[in-house]
């Protein structure tokens, strides 16, 4: 049996994304599609732009038989944290091949790379460390590590979590074979067109364009969430917290409390703020990310616990996937779950943490949903 794995924010979904499933399923032909979908928060740093309820059931209806949630802990992360999260859970969930789409458009360069880095692992790191404490950015580091190895680089933000998904796959040994299908436009292309970027089309939302064309759904996005919703909360936190416990928060190193404590009240919006705090070390999606674990007051431990997952939380299905899961479950290495009211974790509570932080911006009962959805069935 062939199971398909998909790693998606469908943020928002867009007609590329309906060519990606058409054309991961025309070179797999699995049994069975699985979605891996960032739940409130998305990997940028970011509210995703519409739930995640609304996102999986638009995945449902274009081919997906089941989407499973990617916690908030790893889906707020960087790449590689990203991509550790998501092979757990679809490796648990019986994948055997995974799809992503990519600039290089060719496989088997980020095989070469990721067995290169795994076969020289104490090499790679130290240069990576040693750009690092250059001053170079973690992806510039790892670039240029790669370049001083074996004259390679890769750029793009899809290529980088394409290559920490093959890497993900190598070094832990996961039976899954990785996939690439080649990008039809550019990933920073802020143009709209039949194939537009998930880039351009935000823009298009914020900007209250007209993207009838553009998108599956178009009318869902009439109420959106963005950061910069959330600046006077923000501000308010930043603002009444001591250096000490700004410390305590995930992702809070190096001396940013300090800076944020210092430009809190001079700076008038989330942008600014980003802009304030990023420097040739971190980038605006670190930042921003850092923010909103700062909204969320998760501690540095808080992140560590959570991290352990032992379930798998089904967010929506099909007919298709329905059947699979009604025989998988018997097999499967961790419990499946639907309602989060019987089951305990630390990810869980964090879940209903980051749904909260959504709701305060939403004109639906996110809280209520989050306990209460039945998973979609078609």
């Amino acid at each position: 049996m062939r199971i398909l794995g998909l790693i998606v924010e469908y943020n928002p979904f867009h007609n590329g994304h309906i060519y990606h499933i058409k054309k991961a399923q025309e070179l797999v032909h699995p049994d069975i599609t699985i979605a891996i979908m960032s739940s409130s928060f998305v990997q940028r740093g970011e509210p995703a732009i519409i739930d995640k309820w609304q996102r999986s059931a638009i995945a449902i209806e274009y081919g997906v038989d089941i989407v499973i949630e990617l916690p908030f802990v790893y889906s707020c992360q960087s790449a590689d944290y990203f991509s550790q999260g998501a092979l757990f859970l679809l490796n648990a969930m019986g994948v055997t091949d995974l799809c992503f789409g990519s600039e290089i458009g060719n496989i088997d360069v980020f095989i070469d790379i990721a067995q290169t880095i795994k076969d020289h692992e104490d090499i790679y790191n130290q240069y990576v460390k040693n750009y690092m404490k250059q001053g170079l950015r973690y992806p510039d580091a790892t670039n240029q590590a790669l370049e001083d190895i074996m004259h390679k680089q890769i750029r793009t933000p899809n290529d980088l979590l394409g290559l920490s998904y093959v890497k993900e796959i190598i070094n832990k040994d996961y039976p899954i074979k990785p996939h690439c299908i080649l990008r039809t436009n550019d990933y920073h292309d802020d143009t709209l067109q039949s194939l537009s970027s998930a880039t351009a089309l935000r823009h298009a939302i914020y900007n209250h364009k007209d993207i009838f064309d553009f998108l599956p759904h178009s009318e869902l996005y009439e109420h959106y969430y963005t950061l910069n919703d959330y600046f006077p909360y923000l501000q308010y936190i930043i603002s009444i917290s001591s250096k000490e416990d700004l410390r305590s928060i995930h992702m809070v190193d190096e001396g940013l409390e300090n800076t944020m404590k210092k430009v809190i009240m001079q700076v008038h919006s989330v942008n600014e703020l980003i802009d304030a705090l990023s420097s040739k070390r971190y980038t605006k999606p670190r930042i921003s990310r850092m923010l909103i674990h700062i909204l969320m007051q998760n501690s540095k431990d808080d992140i560590k616990q959570a991290m352990k997952l032992d379930y798998i939380r089904i967010l929506a299905m099909n007919d298709n996937g329905r059947s699979y899961l009604s025989s998988y479950k018997k097999i499967a290495p961790y419990p499946i779950i639907t309602n989060i009211s019987k089951y305990h974790h630390p990810a869980l509570d964090m879940e209903i943490k980051a749904t909260t932080l959504l709701a305060l911006q939403s004109n639906k009962d996110l809280i209520k949903e989050e306990y209460a959805h039945i998973p979609l069935y078609y």
